[in-house]
C-alpha cells in the first residue's frame, strides 16, 4: 500500500480510467456538500498563487483486472463522492469557458482521446449513475427526464455558481480562475493498494468509520467482490447483480436485512441483528465464484418464499394464504426460518400443498395454545431454531407433530385438558382439526 498527498486533478490527468465499482452506493451528495466544496474553492480562489492547498480527504484505489491493451483502470474503493463531484464541476467549467478551454477540459480531464467506447471516459460512475453521467460528460447536455437526479442537480449548482456567483469580495466569479484554482489547490491523500491487498477489507474499514452501511449493503458488497469488475454492460458483477440481487431488493425492499438473518438461521444458527454480515462472510469465505453464485441464487429463491410469508396475498393457494395470514397476525416471526424450510420442501416437491397446510396449522395451534395457557414465549426462538436444524425431509407432518409433542415444560405443546374453559371456545377454529394432544 502506498499513500501520498497529490492534487485531485491527477485522477483526471493522463490516459487512465477511474471506475466506481458496482457495489458502491449511487451518488448521494447534496447542496450542502456542494456548497462546502464551493466555499473551499473560493477561499483558495483569492490565494491561487499561494503555496497552501486545501485537502479534501483520502481517495483509495486499486488496479483493476483488465485486458492487456487499453487504458489503465483503477477501482475507486473510497472517495467516490468527492471524485464524482469534481468531475461534474469540470463538466460545468467546460460548458462555461471558451471553446479552447472547453476542448482542453474535455480531451485532457474528461475523456481519453482515440479510444473505444468502453475506455473513453476518464471517470466512470457506478451503474445506477452511469447513463446520466455519460449524457453530461460526452453529449454535453442535461438529461431532460432526470432533473431531480443528484448528478444533474450538482452540475446545475456549479454551472449557476460559475455564471452568476461572486467571490469573497463580491466580484463576479471568473470561470477560468476557478479552473486554475481547482488544478493547483485541491489536494487529496492518494492511497494506492497493491494487487495483494484485500480491497474489500479497506472498503469495509473506511465505511465503518463513517456512516455504517446496512447489513444487507455489506452482504451485497462482499458477494459482488467475488466477481470480475463490471466495466461495461454485461460484466460478471452486473450479471450477478441484475440476475440475483436486484430481484431480492425488489421483492423484499426494507425487509431484505431481516430476510438475510432468517435465511442464515434456517440451518439452526442463532444470528443476532448485528451479526448477519459476519455470518454470511464466514460462510462465503474461500468459495470460488461459481460457488458464491450458487449461494446467492439460493438467497434469491428463498427470498421468494420470504415474500410469501410477509405478503400472503402473493400466495396462490387459498388454504396456504389463510394460514400465512393467521401466522402473520400472531406476530411469531421466530418461526420464519422454519417456514423457509417448509416452503423450500414444497418448491422441490418433497412436500405437497396439503401437507404444507397441515404443518402450518400445527404451528398455528402450537402458538395459540401456548398463548391461551399463558406459556412464556421466550423459548420460541430456540425451539424453532432446533426444529429448523433438525428438519426432516420426509413425512413432514408426522415429524413436526412428533417434534412439537416431545417438548416439555416451557417448551410444551399444551393439551386440550390444560386449556382454560372460558378461553377454549374462541380458539377452536385454530385447533379443531389438529387435536393431536387430547
Amino acid at each position: 500500500m502506498e499513500a501520498a498527498p497529490t492534487k485531485v486533478i491527477q485522477y483526471f490527468n493522463g490516459e487512465k480510467q477511474n471506475l466506481i465499482p458496482l457495489f458502491q452506493r449511487p451518488y448521494t451528495w447534496t447542496k450542502s456538500n456542494w456548497q462546502t466544496l464551493w466555499d473551499d474553492l473560493m477561499v483558495q480562489y483569492d490565494e491561487v498563487d499561494n503555496t497552501k492547498a486545501h485537502f479534501m480527504g483520502a481517495i483509495v484505489s486499486v488496479p483493476s483486472r483488465s485486458v492487456p491493451v487499453g487504458v489503465s483502470k483503477y477501482l475507486i474503493i473510497d472517495g467516490q463522492q468527492r471524485l464524482t463531484t469534481v468531475s461534474l464541476l469540470l463538466c460545468a467549467l467546460r460548458d462555461c469557458l471558451d471553446s479552447n478551454s472547453a476542448s482542453r477540459i474535455q480531451e485532457v480531464y474528461l475523456t481519453n482521446r482515440f479510444r473505444n467506447e468502453e475506455d473513453t471516459l476518464k471517470f466512470v460512475p457506478t451503474q445506477a449513475d452511469r447513463d446520466v453521467y455519460r449524457t453530461i460528460a460526452l453529449e454535453r447536455k442535461v438529461p431532460e427526464n432526470n432533473k431531480d437526479v443528484g448528478m444533474v442537480a450538482a452540475y446545475d449548482f456549479f454551472k449557476n455558481k460559475l455564471l452568476k456567483g461572486t467571490d469573497l469580495n463580491d466580484a463576479p466569479v471568473v470561470p477560468a480562475k476557478v479552473l486554475t484554482t481547482l488544478e493547483q489547490s485541491l489536494q487529496v491523500v492518494m492511497i494506492n493498494l497493491d494487487n495483494d491487498d484485500d480491497p474489500y477489507l479497506i472498503f469495509e474499514s473506511l465505511n465503518f468509520k463513517g456512516e455504517p452501511l446496512a447489513q444487507a449493503d455489506l452482504v451485497r458488497n462482499y458477494v459482488l467482490m467475488h466477481f470480475r469488475h463490471s466495466i461495461s454492460t454485461g460484466g460478471e458483477q452486473q450479471r450477478i447483480h441484475l440476475k440475483y440481487w436486484v430481484p431480492l431488493e425488489t421483492n423484499l425492499k426494507s425487509n431484505l436485512t431481516e430476510f438475510l438473518r432468517h435465511y442464515m438461521m434456517k440451518d439452526g444458527n442463532d444470528i443476532r441483528q448485528g451479526g448477519i454480515y459476519a455470518a454470511i462472510k464466514a460462510k462465503l469465505h474461500g468459495m470460488k465464484p461459481e460457488a458464491v453464485e450458487a449461494e446467492v441464487s439460493s438467497m434469491k429463491r428463498f427470498g421468494e418464499f420470504y415474500a410469501l410469508i410477509l405478503f400472503p396475498s402473493q400466495e396462490k393457494a387459498a388454504s396456504i394464504r389463510e394460514c400465512l395470514e393467521n401466522i402473520q397476525e400472531l406476530k411469531v416471526t421466530t418461526c420464519y426460518p422454519l417456514l423457509l424450510r417448509l416452503f423450500d420442501a414444497r418448491d422441490t416437491k418433497r412436500l405437497s400443498e396439503v401437507e404444507l397446510e397441515k404443518c402450518l396449522r400445527l404451528l398455528e395451534s402450537f402458538v395459540v395454545r401456548r398463548a391461551v395457557c399463558g406459556v412464556p414465549a421466550n423459548q420460541l426462538n430456540k425451539l424453532f431454531l432446533q426444529l429448523a436444524k433438525n428438519f426432516l425431509d420426509t413425512d413432514h407432518t408426522r415429524w413436526l407433530n412428533h417434534s412439537l409433542s416431545s417438548f416439555s415444560g416451557s417448551r410444551r405443546f399444551p393439551k386440550d385438558a390444560e386449556e382454560s374453559p372460558s378461553l377454549y371456545e374462541p380458539t377452536t377454529v385454530w385447533t379443531r382439526n389438529y387435536s393431536f394432544h387430547s
